[in-house]
């Protein structure tokens, strides 16, 4: 279990050797019931070992970022109620503002059909399960009827059909290949999952010399790290004078100025990964592929928009922090790294240039 509060839980008298000598025991069944279980260190007092205290805490963070997901792609009828979600929106604007708009409305409607209409695809099996443990019990004392077998092949059917969707979403969280083709019904891989949620998760930082868990104060901690590191200053230093820079031939610089087609577009999006987003919070390519017979269009003329206006802010970027240690502590230490994540539009490759996606 990750271990929160300090690196160490023994100290020398003289503070001259220190290790991580308690530990917490517990069983596969334990962390199945409690999968949020981590290990507080405790301060210390007579004692040179620190006590340790096991909690299940779960956090709010806040709203999470929206995902799509290939399993919705596996329900009946999907993509035709996707197509008239799409053509029954209206919205006012320029071309690049009704895409986003759309999009925007499209996102919403999504989450409350996932929500309202795919469910939980577990409780949906158990109770599935339930009704096939029903007829079973039934057929011990009579014979079935024609109805009864018919029902019961139904529900066989759908259970293989649910079966299937956990393990498109099963693929879709892990992220080594012997998880992803290999055997997902076993102890060990969704062990692996839980534990690597467990490991990737945020603990809290040290405020002041304090650990905090509050989510308000962590936010305010990682909002003065970047206004920290990203504030201008009056004299940047960089001088560009004695810079020879590069230029591009007149047949170059005509592409660059052409009007986007189809084609162009295409190309990029097909050469992109399934699973890859352009964005941290937008629609995958496998989406925007088996979406594009009737979203081309809107992307076409989106795309011929900005290619005449440049809308301000289109091409976005998201900072993020990336742990280089185990359970950091602090952000204002070498314990994080920031990375930068870009919302790539969709937009073609011309000359050199190609699509890529974080």
């Amino acid at each position: 279990m990750p271990l929160v509060g300090k690196k160490y839980t023994w100290f020398k008298e003289n503070g001259s050797a220190k290790s991580k000598l308690d530990r917490v025991l517990v069983t596969e069944k334990w962390l199945q019931i409690w999968p949020m279980c981590k290990q507080y260190v405790q301060r210390r007092e007579v004692s040179d070992h620190c006590a340790l205290v096991v909690k299940s805490v779960d956090k709010d963070w806040g709203l999470r970022p929206f995902r799509t997901i290939d399993t919705w792609h596996m329900e009946r009828g999907f993509n035709g109620m996707v197509k008239e979600m799409c053509q029954s929106y209206v919205v006012q604007g320029n071309e690049i503002a009704k895409l986003k708009d759309k999009l925007k409305m499209l996102k919403g409607d999504l989450k409350v059909w996932n929500r309202d209409v795919l469910g939980n695809l577990h409780t949906k099996k158990r109770d599935i399960m339930q009704e096939i443990e029903n007829l079973d019990c039934q057929d011990v004392y009579d014979d079935p009827l024609e109805s009864v077998r018919l029902e019961r092949l139904e529900l066989m059917s759908r259970l293989r059909e649910i079966d299937s969707k956990i393990d498109s979403l099963i693929s879709l969280k892990a992220r080594m290949n012997w998880l992803k083709y290999g055997d997902s019904c076993t102890k060990f891989c969704h062990s692996s999952l839980r534990w690597k949620r467990l490991r990737n998760e945020l603990k809290g930082v040290e405020v002041g010399g304090q650990w905090c868990e509050e989510s308000c104060t962590v936010r305010l901690e990682a909002k003065k790290l970047f206004e920290n590191r990203f504030k201008a200053t009056k004299d940047l230093g960089v001088r560009l004078g004695a810079v020879e820079f590069k230029t591009l031939t007149l047949e170059k610089n005509l592409s660059l100025m052409s009007v986007f087609i189809e084609e162009e577009i295409k190309e990029p999006v097909w050469q992109c990964e399934g699973s890859k987003s352009p964005g941290p919070d937008w629609f995958n390519f496998s989406f925007i592929k088996k979406s594009w017979d009737y979203i081309n269009d809107k992307f076409v003329i989106a795309l011929v928009a900005f290619h005449e206006t440049c809308s301000k802010g289109f091409n976005a970027s998201f900072i993020a922090l990336v742990p280089k240690v185990r359970d950091p502590s602090s952000f204002f230490t070498r314990q994080c790294s920031n990375a930068s994540v870009c919302a790539f539009p969709l937009q073609p490759s011309r000359g050199s240039c190609s699509p890529k996606s974080t």
